[in-house]
């Protein structure tokens, strides 16, 4: 019995760093698909509709850092605040982190609406 408790013990120690192993070589799945690690930059130009959980928003990428979404029955204007480990393009009341084909819209730091394309 001893022989056998130790037995799978040893089983699990070696399952356990099995996944230690490999961990480190997953590659990891995003939202929208993608497989990778490195973030993926949204359109550096031109005008999108997202469908997002709460309906469409349309997003039109400025190509100066800047990116318009239509929200809530008004245009805002976002520029861009950071790149990783999503570009970010906020006014303060409005935050858009985009990634790839995938985005998030905050208002005032609260998640409001997952969005892809």
């Amino acid at each position: 019995m001893k022989r056998l408790k130790e037995n799978i013990t040893m089983i699990r120690m070696l399952g356990l760093l099995s996944l230690v192993l490999l961990l480190p070589s997953c590659l990891i799945l995003t939202d929208d698909g993608v497989s990778s690690a490195t973030v993926v930059p949204p359109p550096s130009s031109g005008s999108f509709t997202y469908m997002c959980r709460g309906g469409r928003l349309s997003v039109s990428y400025l190509g100066n850092n800047q990116v318009s979404i239509f929200y809530n029955g008004a245009n805002h204007t976002l520029t861009l605040t950071r790149t990783s480990p999503r570009y970010a393009y906020t006014d303060g009341t409005y935050t858009w982190e985009a990634s790839g084909r995938s985005a998030t819209l905050f208002v005032r730091g609260t998640m409001a609406d997952t969005c892809s394309y």
